[in-house]
This record gives C-alpha cells, sequence and structure tokens, in this order.
C-alpha cells in the first residue's frame, strides 16, 4: 500500500524560518534522484503528485543552523520539470557523546 503525502514542517522559530527561505531562493542541492538514482519514493511520489520517477529528487539546503545544540538543515523532494516542492522537514542531528571513561 503507499504512504499519502508527508504535510510540510512548519519552522518552529526564527532560524528555521530564515533558513527555508534561504533554501527557497535556490540555497539547495540535490542529494539524491534523477534516471541514474531513483528514489525510494519516486513511486508514491509520481502517484501523489506526477510526473516520472526519474525527475524527482531529493533536495538540502546548503546552509545549516545550530539550533539548541543541533545542526540543522531543510529537505525536501523537488520535480525538476515542474518546481514543485513538496514534503519540507528539518532534519535535526545532534552530536553524538563520548563514553564515559569507567
Amino acid at each position: 500500500m503507499t504512504k499519502g503525502p508527508i504535510p510540510d514542517e512548519t519552522p518552529s522559530n526564527l532560524q528555521e524560518q530564515l533558513l527555508l527561505e534561504d533554501a527557497k531562493a535556490g540555497n539547495a542541492i540535490p542529494i539524491q534522484g534523477g534516471a541514474d538514482d531513483l528514489l525510494g519514493d519516486a513511486p508514491r511520489l509520481v502517484a501523489l503528485y506526477g510526473g516520472q520517477p526519474e525527475n524527482w529528487f531529493k533536495m538540502t539546503s546548503t546552509q545549516a543552523f545550530v539550533i539548541n545544540g543541533a545542526s540543522v538543515q531543510v529537505h525536501w523532494f523537488q520535480n525538476n520539470q515542474t518546481g514543485q516542492n513538496v514534503e519540507i522537514k528539518f532534519k535535526r542531528l545532534y552530536p553524538k557523546t563520548a563514553p564515559k571513561n569507567q
């Protein structure tokens, strides 16, 4: 069964809002997708939003902010034929802590 659309995530603070605006202004790069690297989500994206599987890319912002101890980037899916951006989310990476010496 195909999963439905994933709603866009809303920025939770000013830094996330600025990061999202920067990404929407074109400061982003594809990290997966296209004919040579089809997304696992491509069939779901085609079923929900249209287009061809090779036209869908996973995108990430080129900027990252440290917010509350996490490095935050924006990720979303983009159809490179229509320019449609869907399923925007904020990816938060927290630093790993070193194990304690005993």
